[in-house]
């Protein structure tokens, strides 16, 4: 299998699926006290790296929100976030998905 194993895609190689993986649990980040203390907001863009399973084995920020306590709130959460895994040739395949996470002070 030309993605089984070990092999990791590259950030970049677009990873033809049959079955795109499907966020099935979203961990809520938890909210930076600071933060929250000065009304910081914004969004940041995760892209994170799943196994055959769906586990996300590998998370990175794509677009910062500008604020790196938030992009690394983003970042902690990501690892605990479950997907569907990608399906490739009726095979469960590691690939790559974006999703975005959004820091709105509650006034």
């Amino acid at each position: 299998a030309l993605f089984g194993g070990d092999y990791l895609p590259d950030i970049d190689s677009f990873v033809a699926l049959e079955v795109y993986p499907q966020m099935i649990h979203m961990e809520t980040p938890v909210y930076p006290s600071i933060a929250r203390a000065t009304g910081t907001s914004g969004r940041v863009v995760i892209k994170a790296l799943l196994d055959q399973q769906g586990k996300v084995i590998d998370a990175r920020v794509l677009v910062s929100s500008g604020s790196s306590i938030l992009d690394e709130a983003a970042v902690r959460a990501a690892y605990k976030n479950v997907f569907s895994p990608g399906v490739q040739n009726g095979i469960p395949v590691k690939c790559w998905v974006t999703y975005k996470v959004d820091f709105k002070v509650d006034r």
